[in-house]
């Protein structure tokens, strides 16, 4: 009786090395991306909790200390859109970011971040 082999091939293992490879570059290239995203959304709503009563000006010189605690080196203080109503603050940033892959194929992210501060009236 013949038995049957089992495995790959060497040309199936060449194959899946390869995707498994792509696959990698481009998980470690978009990783920093996603890790400033959710440092500048912390250091955006940890601004307008410590500061969001406080004048546009005053909240994105907060801003820009908490950035430079958190070496957030690619967005300003002056991309802040700063919303002040009679209940509260809102802080708003839109920005993209474009990571190259290989030659010139690229990716690009879009990000929204919007936190509110609204504030209770006194006595509730």
């Amino acid at each position: 009786m013949l038995s049957r082999q089992r495995g790959l091939s060497f040309g199936t293992f060449l194959m899946l090395s390869i995707v498994v490879a792509v696959v990698a570059i481009t998980v470690l290239k978009v990783v920093p991306t996603y890790l400033e995203y959710f440092t500048v959304k912390k250091a955006i709503e940890r601004t307008v909790k410590e500061n969001g009563a406080q004048p546009p000006s005053a909240i994105r010189e907060a801003f820009m200390r908490q950035a430079s605690v958190d070496n957030i080196r690619n967005i300003s203080a002056a991309e802040l859109q700063v919303t002040q109503a009679g209940s509260g603050t809102t802080v708003s940033l839109s920005y993209e970011r474009v990571v190259p892959v290989v030659g010139n194929m690229s990716l690009l992210f879009a990000f929204e971040i919007q936190k509110s501060n609204t504030q209770q009236a006194a006595g509730n």
